[in-house]
């Protein structure tokens, strides 16, 4: 049981135990009812004192308006029904003519019912006083107990609160230690890409030279002619996959200009143009009118969306649908700044979420050999760092397709 509790549960007893419920109505009475009440009373109790004679018993019903006058008047109240009790006693006494033995025993009998009354009053009042004495320190000590209760509560509050910053201090300070750690590793990646890319780029240098050496002679056999083709091809696609690296690696300040981020679209479709056509599929663009313009590296958001206009066609069966939306938006961690959202949604199988926290790490790709690098992913994030912006994958919430959210800042600077 608590404190509160306890208290209130005192109250209840004490209350129970005294049984003032009628006793405090009658208390709350008007002076002038109390007064008319008690004097109707002793008019009524001396009547049948008259009546009855010299009858003991009758004379103890006095004591009920004396106990009525302690408990709503005090103990002031209480003497003087007292008294005027025992001038009603002595008046019944004196018109009913009771025969004494000596006229001094009338007399007598008045001063000891009057002395026995008030001690009776003395008696009462002293213990209404210590009644509501008891009542006061009860209250008393209800109040004390609600205010530490309060102030329990308070203090658990901001504990709690206090404990909810720290969870979220360190939540925040992890996510910052897992940044930290995946910049750190992202730069070795990139500097381990470089090294790589440019000791292969020579030697495959000198196999195309080779290949489109023995393309020149004009080969007799055919064999041989698409060898020395299937060579250049494959030299080709090795080069494709250097300049990825190299492009990864490569660190140089953005060229920023404002731009429509819209148009920046669809020069990107342009260029893709021919993959989409060849696998029918349908691309509907959704761009409000009037979007902010925002700053932006030309070359380097087209190759952004290049990259993610491929992985959603490698992602789709032919006959897909390619959904771009462009729109206005505002930025969480600052009101006054605005942001344009951009989200590509395919119908392509989705996301697997055993594979979503590894998506954007570079070399990490669920396509099959020879289909992709597992930079492309990497490559969109660090350009959306670039720009200050955020990128995001999941899964529609229509569960038909996956979808990449973008968000530039409409006020970024540059880095």
């Amino acid at each position: 049981m608590n404190s509160e509790s306890a208290s209130a549960f005192t109250l209840e007893a004490v209350d129970h135990f005294q049984g003032f419920r009628l006793l405090r109505t009658i208390k709350a009475w008007p002076p002038s009812l109390a007064t008319t009440v008690l004097i109707g009373l002793m008019a009524i109790v001396g009547l049948v004192d008259y009546l009855t004679g010299l009858e003991l018993s009758v004379s103890l019903l006095y004591l009920i308006p004396i106990a009525l006058g302690v408990w709503t008047g005090g103990r002031a109240t209480g003497y003087t029904v007292a008294l005027a009790s025992a001038a009603v006693w002595f008046a019944a006494d004196w018109l009913g003519r009771q025969s004494y033995g000596h006229w001094y025993l009338p007399v007598w009998n008045t001063m000891a019912l009057t002395v026995s009354f008030l001690v009776v009053a003395a008696l009462l009042a002293s213990l209404c006083e210590v009644n509501e004495n008891l009542e006061r320190a009860v209250a008393h000590r209800t109040r004390a107990l609600q205010d530490e209760i309060a102030q329990r509560c308070r203090a658990e509050g901001e504990l709690n609160q206090a404990l909810r910053e720290v969870r979220e201090a360190h939540a925040e300070l992890q996510r910052t230690q897992f940044q930290l750690i995946e910049s750190a590793k992202m730069e070795s990646v990139a500097r381990l890409a470089a090294g790589v890319a440019h000791e292969v780029k020579n030697p495959l240098m000198t196999l195309s030279l080779g290949a489109d050496y023995f393309l020149a002679r004009k080969l007799d056999n055919d064999d041989e002619t698409q060898l020395a083709q299937d060579m250049k091809e494959a030299v080709k696609r090795a080069s494709s996959v250097i300049n990825i690296l190299l492009d990864y690696s490569r660190i140089r300040p953005p060229q920023l200009s404002l731009d429509n981020l819209s148009l920046a679209v669809e020069n990107s479709l342009i260029l893709v143009r021919h993959e989409l056509n060849r696998q029918r599929i349908t691309v509907i663009r959704e761009f409000a009118p009037d979007l902010p313009l925002v700053q932006l590296d030309r070359a380097r958001i087209e190759h952004l969306f290049v990259n993610l206009f491929i992985n959603a066609l490698q992602a789709m069966s032919p006959g897909g649908t390619l959904t771009i939306r462009a729109f206005a938006s505002d930025i969480v961690e600052d009101a006054a700044d605005q942001a344009v959202t951009v989200e590509l949604d395919d119908t392509g199988h989705g996301i697997n979420p055993q594979n979503a926290e590894k998506l954007f790490e570079p070399f990490f790709t669920t396509k099959p050999p020879g289909q992709g690098t597992g930079l492309g992913l990497a490559i969109v994030r660090r350009i959306m760092e670039i720009h200050g912006g955020t990128v995001r994958l999941t899964n529609r919430p229509d569960g038909r397709g996956a979808r990449v959210t973008l968000q530039f800042h409409s006020k970024f600077e540059g880095k």
